[in-house]
């Protein structure tokens, strides 16, 4: 990478010169590199991946997702501690899921109810019973203890006991079926004093 001081006799340039060079700025340095158009061989294997993600993105935008989904999905990426949103850790999870011809199944509006100083109500809707399990715990990357979902009506609900008074407590729900994908983001909630 060329760095460069006052390019073009400027304080700063960015953009191309008769498809020769191009200025730009990169984490604040003044850049200047050579033209290049990237190769784009667009081959079946090409255009497979790009309909998985295509698909994806669209299944994002139509699964129903809450803000506080969202939100989960947001803190599960931070958990991860990757350069990316809680939108690309689930998008590449559903591609991932379309790659191993596994089915994908949404998980969406979660709410935590009834929350004491010992436990709660978690509920969240699924279009089929799938063996939900929802793992807890007081980390965003630790949550082992499990609790398996009752199914009824396009929802699991799952009674999370033997909590501690006045914690926070991490959680998220997976799906355990074999050739069928589903996860949530992590939610939070606290428990109140005994």
């Amino acid at each position: 990478m060329a760095k460069v001081k006052g390019p073009l006799f400027s304080l700063s340039a960015s953009g191309q010169i008769a498809k020769t060079l191009v200025y730009m700025t990169w984490k604040g340095i003044d850049d200047v590199r050579k033209y290049v158009i990237p190769a784009n061989p667009n081959t079946a294997a090409q255009q497979t991946q790009r309909g998985y993600f295509a698909a994806a993105v669209d299944e994002w935008h139509t699964d129903g997702f809450t803000a506080l989904d969202v939100a989960a999905w947001n803190l599960y990426a931070l958990a991860l501690k990757v350069a990316q949103s809680g939108f690309n850790v689930c998008i590449k999870l559903k591609v991932n899921a379309k790659i191993l011809v596994h089915t994908w199944i949404k998980l969406v509006n979660c709410l935590v109810s009834a929350i004491t100083a010992v436990g709660a109500t978690v509920t969240i809707d699924v279009a089929s019973d799938q063996t939900g399990i929802l793992y807890i715990g007081t980390s965003k990357t630790s949550m082992f203890t499990e609790f398996v979902g009752v199914f009824a009506i396009s929802e699991y609900t799952f009674t999370v006991t033997g909590l501690s008074a006045l914690t926070k407590y991490y959680f998220y729900i997976k799906n355990t079926v074999v050739d069928e994908d589903a996860r949530t983001g992590i939610y939070s909630f606290s428990t109140i004093a005994a």
